[in-house]
């Protein structure tokens, strides 16, 4: 027998196990420092989001391979960099600008867009000799099991063999204005204050001709290691929380 009351949209294999680009409500379960291969003194700062529970029969991807009695994210889950681009030291106009400045001022505005800044600036404030030790010490205001906040997150387009859906790399879109990609603060109607929307347009980077790259799992969800959007960095030790909020040892996404 077939009843509409039976039907689950969330059912199947199919559902992306994996946050696509778009504006989402979620939490941030780890924070990672990404050194790419192509610039070794460079840093990406990534910010693991969990979405909403799924429900249903929905399976999420393991919190910790290595340790399965931790079970399974509720949600979808998505690594989003800093942005399309590594922080560096460079020269503008004959002035340098250092990659840890640049990374204080990143960090320092998620903090404040998630309303936990004025709490890291308590007594006497967070202090630390180096950027890794400072981003480690901003950690704990930023992974909270209860914080949620709306992330507009874009997207780098890319194939794998054999399949014709886009998979993404995800990064966060550059902040215009006031207009910021993450955003936990809401007015008096409850919607979202100084959040930059999601322009398909702007966000999504379109592929360019590449040679393809093969199928690992996931049904073509993830990348071979050398582009896995989940391959990064772990100078700062992993935080994120199973159910209960307890911290894994470390978190492993395929």
């Amino acid at each position: 027998m077939f009843k509409s009351s039976n039907f689950n949209p969330n059912a199947g294999s199919n559902v992306p196990k994996i946050i696509n680009p778009g504006t989402h409500l979620c939490r941030v379960v780890d924070i990672k420092l990404d050194a790419p291969a192509y610039k070794k003194e460079a840093y990406f700062i990534v910010l693991t989001l969990e979405g909403q529970e799924r429900g249903g029969e929905f399976v999420g991807l393991p919190i910790d391979k290595m340790n399965p009695s931790l079970g399974n994210y509720k949600g979808q889950i998505g690594n989003v960099r800093s942005g399309r681009y590594p922080f560096s030291d460079y020269t503008y106009q004959g002035k340098e600008i250092t990659r840890d400045e640049q990374m204080f001022r990143w960090i320092n505005n998620v903090a404040k867009q998630l309303n936990v800044f004025d709490a890291m600036n308590a007594g006497d404030g967070i202090q630390a000799a180096t950027i890794e030790e400072y981003i480690d010490a901003v950690r704990k205001f930023i992974v909270q099991p209860e914080l949620w906040a709306m992330f507009t997150i874009g997207g780098q387009e890319y194939f794998t063999e054999g399949y014709d859906r886009a998979n993404y790399r995800l990064f966060f879109p550059k902040q215009e204005g006031k207009l910021f990609p993450y955003s936990a603060m809401e007015d008096a109607e409850g919607n979202s204050v100084n959040l930059l929307p999601y322009e398909a347009d702007k966000h999504i980077i379109v592929k360019v001709d590449e040679p393809a790259q093969s199928v690992t799992e996931f049904g073509g969800q993830t990348t071979t290691p050398a582009n896995d959007m989940f391959n990064v960095g772990t100078a700062i030790p992993s935080t994120a929380f199973p159910e209960g909020g307890v911290a894994p040892a470390t978190l492993n996404l395929p």
